[in-house]
């Protein structure tokens, strides 16, 4: 039996295929994807109740799955709802034709093809005269917008010479200076494009390759030596993990959580419980945009919506012990779809393990000179994606005061574009000798669905701010906090040394008076940085603004709307806002509602901003960049959740002297070494 959030299984993903496809023309169905349609949530809520007390048989929600699918070579989108208990399709509908589907491997690889075979693009190729032992490789990316009005499903080809004598040469070394468009349906090169390489917008047709020395990511074509000093550093749990896992059930330290994984959001956290009080409903990666800052035709366009264009869950990679995860690691493993519906083994593309995490809390009495440390332990739960020539890591970790902190590293290669010898831009950084890496930003929308002590809750600004100097404050030092609540859906900015929080106002904490919390820490960040009005500011709208509240609606999962790829905003066919025309949209359309959103079911969307302007040290592979929001209790408890944390020993912990290690005959010399975390009583 699959519990209502168990991502689909490869049986259920056959009965969906099978039902589809018996409904519509033979041969005519091109699956984009198949998935869970997760329970209303007041039926999902009322099965979770009843499962914490045991007894959920009669309250389980019925199980539903969708398939998004094109009638094969045309612009016909439809989706299916089937219901899984009944093994009966019920419903087939037929979108609007402004929408288009995410794109998928199949239908990639085929783009990609087409591009590299198709006579015109050999002959510009030749015509560039690369060396003999280069071969041309194509990303393709989303045409994006410049205009409204239909516009048909296109792939903007961008193209990259390498070295054909190793796999792992590093093609951005080598842009070339055109791009073919292809047609997705007819498969019909649409044009080739001339790329600007000088310092304006004019473009130089017909340059020819130009040698330059190469710079290589992949260990076996770097010219350094490795280091030699580098000894092995090992994670080592000689009693097993202290996490426990029944299914996608996961318990450690207080915390109770159920794993969920998609083809879309990768990764998603279900009914998030710390010693059996609930938190959150659900947390999750809503979307993700990748807008670049050279004003350029075509790199204007050049974006990429990588949720809900390509999918974090198609992008997930599967992890390897020792390299992805250190230590005793548990692997979750998932199933997705093809273009025809077959079932596609997504093996360990979450990691779960534990880390040390450096001190906990301590104190030392200065009279008695006592001391209690405890060192913190994290649970991690860790996904990477690859989507082109970017690699993000994804990590919920957990710690032992109740705290909950999402981690996101973007790493990877740069995408590329020409630049001619001796040219600069002041919108990109020039990483090799006619290699430029333009301006970009990453915003991320994180979803929070709370459900503090109950899904009746609100969110606040809290400001730090002083006090006037007068009779009340004589001297001029203190400080105080004001709260204002949001009371109508909308968005809130951020300020230095603003909080925001989200509350539960009919739960007061005994200890402070005030009403039970989880503040949001996270760095104030610059938003999207295109204009409002221009096509990467209205498909985007959710990175306008670093904090949004919406009431929650089934369905409503998706920042920038349920359909990304070359989307049109919440807007007529030019792009012009259409307030009063009933449509889904995207988040700006619901927080426009208005909805009061003051002690009711609330959703907040956060979103995380990395402005990235690119360093000669980010290429020919880019350190991690690291960004993190943690939700921490704030009032939410009455002491300090991880008093009860045992004391950190010696004994257990089994650290080593450095001399001992040098010098084995020392050893006697340190038995008697002070180890300050033992208790004296």
């Amino acid at each position: 039996m699959h519990h209502p959030l168990d991502p689909l299984s490869p049986a259920e993903i056959a009965v969906v295929a099978t039902l589809v496809k018996s409904s519509q023309p033979e041969g005519a169905v091109h699956f984009k994807n198949i998935t869970l349609v997760e329970p209303p949530k007041s039926e999902t809520r009322r099965f979770l109740a009843a499962e914490r007390k045991g007894a959920t048989r009669s309250v389980k929600p019925t199980r539903r799955a969708s398939a998004l699918f094109y009638h094969r070579r045309t612009v016909d989108l439809f989706l299916a709802t089937v219901n899984l208990d009944a093994s009966r399709l019920e419903q087939v509908e037929k979108l609007d034709e402004k929408y288009h589907g995410h794109a998928d491997m199949d239908e990639v690889i085929e783009v990609r093809d087409t591009c590299l075979r198709h006579p015109a693009v050999k002959a510009r190729i030749d015509r560039y005269e690369l060396p003999d032992n280069f071969t041309v490789v194509c990303d393709t990316w989303p045409y994006g917008r410049d205009r409204g009005g239909k516009l048909r499903r296109l792939a903007q080809c961008f193209l990259y010479a390498k070295d054909s004598s190793h796999p792992g040469s590093n093609s951005y070394d080598n842009p070339l200076p055109f791009s073919p468009i292809i047609d997705y349906v007819t498969k019909e090169l649409v044009d080739i494009m001339d790329l600007p390489i000088g310092s304006d917008h004019n473009l130089s047709p017909e340059v020819k390759y130009i040698p330059h020395p190469p710079k290589e990511w992949h260990h076996d074509l770097q010219s350094e030596p490795k280091r030699t000093d580098l000894k092995p550093l090992t994670v080592n749990q000689p009693l097993g993990a202290s996490f426990t896992v029944d299914g996608c059930l996961v318990q450690w330290q207080k915390w109770r959580f159920r794993v969920g994984f998609n083809w879309r959001e990768g990764m998603v956290l279900h009914d998030v419980t710390y010693a059996g009080r609930e938190l959150f409903h659900r947390l999750s990666l809503s979307e993700m945009f990748v807008p670049y800052g050279d004003p350029r035709t075509p790199y204007s366009r050049k974006s990429v919506f990588d949720v809900g264009d390509i999918g974090a869950g198609v992008a997930a990679n599967n992890l390897s012990l020792g390299c992805d995860c250190l230590g005793l690691i548990k692997y979750f493993s998932f199933t997705l779809s093809d273009s025809n519906g077959r079932p596609v083994e997504k093996p360990n593309v979450i990691c779960m393990h534990e880390i040390d995490d450096g001190i906990g809390w301590k104190h030392t009495d200065g009279a008695t000179k006592e001391i209690s440390i405890v060192r913190s332990r994290v649970l991690v739960l860790q996904t990477i994606i690859t989507v082109g020539n970017y690699e993000y890591i994804f990590m919920w970790n957990f710690d032992q005061a109740a705290a909950l902190h999402y981690k996101i590293q973007a790493t990877g290669i740069l995408s590329t574009v020409p630049i001619a010898p001796g040219a600069t831009v002041p919108y990109g950084t020039n990483v090799n000798q006619g290699v430029m890496a333009p301006y970009h930003q990453h915003v991320f929308s994180l979803r929070i669905d709370p459900a503090l002590d109950g899904d009746k809750n609100s969110f606040l600004e809290e400001d730090s701010v002083a006090m006037p100097f007068d009779s009340s404050n004589p001297v001029g030092v203190g400080y105080i906090t004001e709260k204002r609540v949001i009371r109508n859906a909308g968005y809130s900015i951020a300020k230095p040394n603003r909080v925001h929080k989200i509350i539960n106002p009919s739960v007061i904490n005994k200890i402070s008076g005030c009403p039970v919390a989880y503040a949001i820490h996270s760095p104030q960040k610059q938003m999207l940085l295109a204009h409002p009005d221009s096509w990467h500011g209205k498909r985007a709208k959710f990175a306008l603004q670093p904090y949004w509240v919406t009431t929650y609606r089934d369905g409503e999962l998706y920042a920038a709307g349920d359909h990304t790829y070359q989307s049109l905003p919440d807007s007529d066919d030019e792009g012009n806002e259409s307030p009063g025309k009933e449509r889904k949209g995207d988040l700006a359309t619901w927080a426009g509602r208005g909805d009061k959103v003051d002690g009711e079911d609330i959703v907040l969307w956060h979103s995380i901003s990395l402005t990235h302007n690119p360093r000669p040290e980010d290429y020919p592979v880019m350190p991690c960049e690291t960004m993190m929001v943690s939700l921490k209790p704030s009032g939410f408890f009455e002491h300090n959740p991880a008093l009860d944390v045992p004391q950190s020993t010696q004994r257990s912990n089994q650290s080593t002297l450095y001399e001992e290690q040098l010098l084995p005959v020392v050893l006697g010399k340190h038995k008697s070494a002070q180890i300050c975390c033992e208790s004296k009583l």
